[in-house]
């Protein structure tokens, strides 16, 4: 009769327990796995907000950076009607970089064609190192300015044509200040 009852143990009792005890290592390692897919989908979730509030941050930088250059525009435009030349370039000057730096092409292109047009031809040589003292900057570094943020350089034709017709300026003239 022993015999049967261990039989009985061995048949019945072990594979109950083993599966009870196989029950619960399933559980546990579907709960860890869980849990560690949790964590990773919350690890993936905040690095994509990251990257989408980067890009956020990029594009208010950049639009605020195109608004204060309408700004400066206006006024740029203003001061050339009342032929204050001199400070109508230093506008359009920071203008042309903040149009730039907020990829406003256009307004950009438009202004690099309105100093060359309307302002260079009224300027002289002294005058443009004028400009670029009240802007506090050399005219060198302006450019290399103009060309860090123009790191496509998308903008890389207009910024040459601008340099070359600065050189084509004429030079003061003997008593001029």
């Amino acid at each position: 009769m022993s015999g049967v009852i261990v039989l009985v143990l061995i048949a019945i009792v072990f594979p109950l327990v083993f599966y009870a005890l196989n029950g619960r290592l399933a559980k546990m390692r579907l709960k860890e796995n869980f849990q560690r897919m949790k964590i990773e989908a919350v690890a993936e979730l905040r690095n994509h907000n990251r990257e989408e509030l980067a890009v956020v941050k990029q594009d208010f930088y950049n639009k605020s950076k195109a608004l204060k250059s309408m700004a400066m525009h206006l006024e740029a435009n203003s001061l050339l009607k009342d032929k204050k030349v001199e400070q109508a370039t230093v506008n359009y000057f920071e203008a042309i970089k903040g149009y730039l730096h907020g990829k406003d092409f256009g307004n950009f292109r438009l202004l690099i064609n309105t100093v060359i047009d309307k302002c260079l031809p009224k300027l002289n040589q002294l005058q443009l190192v004028h400009v670029f003292k009240r802007m506090d900057t050399t005219e060198e570094d302006y450019f290399a300015e103009l060309r860090k943020i123009d790191h496509s350089e998308y903008a890389r034709q207009e910024i040459m044509e601008l340099r070359l017709q600065m050189e084509m300026v004429k030079p003061a003239e003997i008593g001029q200040n």
